[in-house]
């Protein structure tokens, strides 16, 4: 059985026609190719190689409050099987380890350079391989040790909302956050901001995650915050407030006509029904009267925070002064 599967297979072979002209071209291709290999080798060329980066031994208290390049770029020249081996074959990355006493300039910041690279990668012990230059060329980062203090955090976003609905207010959690920076910084810093988001015809109440800006050098903790943004509808209110005279002297009395005078607001739907007299102070000052005038002017002194539109009426009242009785 075995000698009918071989003949077979030759009577196959025997059918396939092959092409003398291209075999002779693979055999030439095979060959340059090698030629070519073979003189690359020979020649200089350069080398990139990516090392993680890496500030060891940094003492407990300092922080570093500036982001440093997590890979840093080397450049090598090299010819021969070296180059070959580290531009296609190199499988293994490397940690580039720097001390920070080597690149500490002492005054909140470390500076490291092209010099420092080339000690780092020594310990590599790449043979054949020149130190050329490296990217970044410089690294300049700061750090603080250990001083921190908490800061308030602003808003600085804008916030628009549909025909009908008010924005009640913004609540950020933590509204408050730690800073870390180098001396020369820190004291300058009195609050922090959010970046600049901007949020359209917002129709209810939303929270969502704000990232924080941190001016360069200054690291901040939290990085980001929750921010809720409270929109709700605003129904108008009316209520009756008593009126207040104030400056009158202890001999005199002032009566206002009428006593009470209709306040008239935008509020919340939430907060409607909390709204009462007992929030507002208007008052008709004595020291009005002086003009000789039937009618002095009505002033608001105190109002809740989270109304809007307020109309009092009357805006003027008449009044009479009296001799207080004893």
């Amino acid at each position: 059985m075995l000698t009918d599967l071989s003949k077979l297979i030759m009577r196959k072979l025997r059918l396939v026609k092959i092409n003398r002209n291209f075999l002779v071209f693979l055999v030439f291709l095979a060959v340059s190719i090698s030629f070519w290999f073979m003189q690359s080798i020979k020649e200089t060329t350069e080398v990139n190689i990516a090392y993680k980066l890496r500030i060891v031994e940094l003492p407990k208290n300092v922080i570093l409050t500036s982001d440093i390049p997590q890979d840093i770029t080397v450049t090598y020249s090299s010819k021969g099987w070296n180059a070959f081996y580290y531009k296609f074959m190199r499988e293994a990355e490397d940690e580039l380890t720097i001390n920070f006493k080597e690149v500490d300039n002492n005054a909140g910041k470390v500076i490291i350079d092209v010099n420092n690279v080339r000690k780092a990668v020594q310990k590599f012990k790449t043979e054949g391989m020149a130190f050329k230059s490296s990217v970044p060329g410089k690294i300049e980062a700061f750090y603080s040790n250990g001083q921190h203090k908490r800061v308030p955090v602003i808003f600085n976003g804008h916030v628009s909302t549909t025909a009908g609905r008010y924005l009640c207010g913004i609540n950020l959690s933590p509204d408050s956050v730690d800073i870390y920076a180098p001396e020369h910084l820190f004291k300058n810093i009195k609050s922090v901001k959010t970046e600049n988001t901007t949020y359209k015809d917002v129709e209810d109440s939303i929270t969502t995650k704000i990232s924080l800006l941190s001016p360069k050098g200054v690291k901040v903790l939290p990085e980001e915050i929750e921010a809720e943004i409270c929109v709700d509808i605003f129904t108008d209110k009316t209520i009756e407030v008593p009126i207040y005279s104030v400056n009158v002297p202890n001999s005199k009395y002032m009566r206002t006509f009428p006593l009470k005078a209709t306040v008239t607001f935008l509020v919340s739907a939430t907060l409607f029904n909390e709204i009462t007299a007992d929030n507002f102070l208007i008052v008709a000052d004595y020291n009005d009267t002086k003009s000789n005038s039937r009618r002095c002017k009505l002033y608001v002194r105190q109002q809740p925070e989270n109304i809007r539109h307020l109309r009092l009426s009357p805006e003027n009242v008449e009044y009479v002064i009296e001799e207080a009785t004893e």
